[in-house]
């Protein structure tokens, strides 16, 4: 576990430099939502987005990525991940969102995503998660995550048209899995055909 505000932003996992611009973690994500990219195809990408020369040891090499990308809410390489909860159902779309993104970011903090040579993933989401509750990507993230049946009438169903109006597309909320979720799941899958690989070859190798 990472805290922030006493560990700072990390620039390299077990002394080998990563790229941490937010850039490069909004394309994984995007990557691993990807259906028609294989799951091998999604892990080498991915880790050559966070690494400017991929570890030799590609299973610590994935540990890294999972750990980086989901701010240091698992484990770091190498430790036991028990006990750790997972984070609520994501309720934003970095490609659909874009624009509510851009905009919350430049009227609070004065930040232009498009042209700032570098931000920290860390630091981007910490910035994005503090957007105030007047912004209208906070706004939408209530709309969609809101129990309406805890609403009075009235707002119930002014809630229910907009989160109709600012839908997830080409998927339900309730099937969106989180940053965490989504990458454990899919370099679970990769990591394992790797090392399932690996050890087919050793075994040919050795009777040769």
């Amino acid at each position: 576990m990472n805290i922030l505000l006493l560990n700072g932003l990390p620039e390299e996992i077990d002394g080998i430099e990563i790229s941490a611009d937010f850039r490069n973690m909004i394309q994984m994500d995007l990557l691993l939502r990807d259906d028609e990219i294989t799951d091998f195809e999604k892990t080498l990408t991915a880790l050559n987005l966070l690494y400017p020369e991929i570890p030799p040891d590609v299973t610590k090499a994935i540990e890294g990525l999972e750990w980086f990308y989901s701010r240091g809410e698992v484990a770091e390489p190498g430790e036991s991940s028990a006990g750790q909860q997972s984070s609520p159902k994501r309720a934003f779309c970095f490609e659909q969102d874009a624009n509510l993104i851009f905009s919350g970011f430049y009227s609070v903090y004065g930040i232009s995503l498009t042209t700032i040579e570098f931000l920290h993933w860390w630091e981007f989401m910490a910035l994005f998660e503090g957007l105030p509750e007047d912004t209208l990507m906070k706004k939408v993230i209530y709309w969609r995550t809101v129990d309406v049946n805890k609403l009075p009438k009235g707002e119930k169903k002014s809630v229910i048209r907009l989160r109709k109006l600012f839908a997830l597309k080409n998927s339900t909320l309730k099937k969106q899995l989180t940053e965490k979720e989504l990458i454990q799941q899919t370099l679970d899958r990769a990591d394992r055909r790797y090392l399932e690989a690996q050890a087919l070859l050793e075994k040919r190798q050795s009777g040769d």
